[in-house]
C-alpha cells in the first residue's frame, strides 16, 4: 500500500478508561507536576523516570499498577512541567524531591520503581531512608563509578548526550525520533504520540539551558559526588528487584550486573526484547513482574 495507515496510537489510550488526578504539588520546595491513581488505602507505589523524560514515561504501566497500588509518578525538577529553576540539578536534588513527594501525599513507606536516571534516585532514597521503603524496583540500572565504564561505553554515552541536546536546541520530529532510537530500539515501537509529547516538552521556553543544566548534573565531579559505589549498594537492607536487559548490551547492563552483584538478596529478572525503555519495550511482561514484586 502506497499510503499506510497513520500510527494513530496516542497516550491517551493508555488512560482512557482510568480514574486519575493530575496536578501540582509543593515537593521540597520544587513546583512537581504528579500524576495519582489507585486507591487510598492500597500500598503506596511511586514511579521516577528517566533522565530528560517526564511521568508519561510510566504511561503503559500507570493504568494496570493503579489497580493494586496507590500509584503516583512526578517530573522530576527540571523535567516535564515541574519546576525548572536555573541550577544544576544532581542526583541528590531528585532525591530530596522524592522524599518531598513522599511527604507531600502523607505515605509512611512506599514502594519504588524507578528507570535510568530514575532507578539511581530511588536506590539513593532507599540507602538514605530505608524506615521509608518497603521494596525497591530498578529499571536500566545507572550510577555507578566510571572506572568501570569502557572507552566504548562511555564513547556511546556521550553521542547520546550530544542528540539530545540537538533535539533541545533544534526541536523538531526528526531529531525526537533520533532521541528515542536511543531509548526504544525497534522503530514500530516508537509511537508517534509519545515523540510528540516530548517535542512539545523540549519546546517551552528555555529549555536549551535547562537541558544543559540536566546534563551538568551527571558530569565529572559531580558524577562523583552522587554515585552509588561498593559500600552504598551493600548497604541496601529494603527487598530489591533489577531487571536487566541482557539484549542489548550498554553500560546499562553493566550496572544492573553491579547492582546484582552487590545489593544483598536481590531478586534478578531479564528481558530479551528491551533496549533501555522496558516498561514500554516489553510493557505487559514488565508489568506482570513489577506487579507480582511489590504484592508479594
Amino acid at each position: 500500500m502506497s499510503n499506510p495507515e497513520p500510527d494513530l496510537r496516542s497516550i491517551w489510550s493508555h488512560l482512557d478508561n482510568l480514574e486519575f488526578r493530575q496536578g501540582y504539588i509543593d515537593a521540597a520546595g520544587i513546583r512537581t507536576r504528579f500524576v495519582q491513581a489507585g486507591p487510598a488505602d492500597a500500598p503506596p507505589l511511586v514511579m521516577v523516570h528517566g533522565m530528560g523524560g517526564s511521568w508519561e514515561n510510566f504511561i503503559a504501566n500507570f493504568a494496570e499498577h493503579a489497580k493494586h497500588f496507590n500509584t503516583v509518578a512526578f517530573d522530576l525538577v527540571g523535567h516535564g512541567y515541574s519546576a525548572k529553576p536555573d541550577q544544576v540539578y544532581q542526583v541528590r536534588d531528585y532525591v530530596r524531591q522524592l522524599g518531598g513527594v513522599i511527604d507531600a501525599f502523607g505515605f509512611s513507606k512506599v514502594h519504588l520503581l524507578g528507570l535510568s536516571i530514575g532507578g539511581w534516585t530511588s536506590t539513593r532514597y532507599t540507602i538514605e531512608n530505608p524506615d521509608r521503603v518497603e521494596k525497591l524496583l530498578v529499571l536500566s540500572a545507572w550510577g555507578r563509578p566510571r572506572p568501570n565504564e569502557t572507552p566504548e561505553s562511555r564513547a556511546l554515552m556521550m553521542a547520546e548526550l550530544a542528540k539530545r541536546l540537538k533535539a533541545v536546541d533544534e526541536p523538531t520530529y526528526e531529531a525526537m525520533d533520533e532521541v528515542f532510537a536511543g531509548l526504544i530500539a525497534r522503530p514500530e515501537d516508537r509511537m508517534q504520540d509519545l515523540l510528540a509529547f516530548r517535542l512539545r516538552i523540549y519546546r517551552q521556553e528555555g529549555m536549551p539551558k535547562v537541558m544543559r543544566n540536566v546534563f551538568a548534573g551527571i558530569a565529572p565531579g559531580v558524577w562523583e559526588e552522587n554515585m552509588l559505589t561498593d559500600d552504598d549498594l551493600r548497604s541496601v537492607s529494603r527487598p530489591t528487584m533489577v531487571v536487566a536487559c541482557v539484549g542489548h548490551p550498554d553500560i546499562f547492563l553493566k550496572n544492573a550486573m553491579e547492582y546484582k552483584a552487590l545489593i544483598p538478596g536481590v531478586e534478578w529478572h531479564e528481558l530479551h526484547y528491551a533496549s533501555h525503555w522496558p516498561q514500554w519495550e516489553e510493557a505487559d511482561e514488565l508489568n506482570r513482574i513489577s506487579i507480582g514484586f511489590f504484592a508479594s
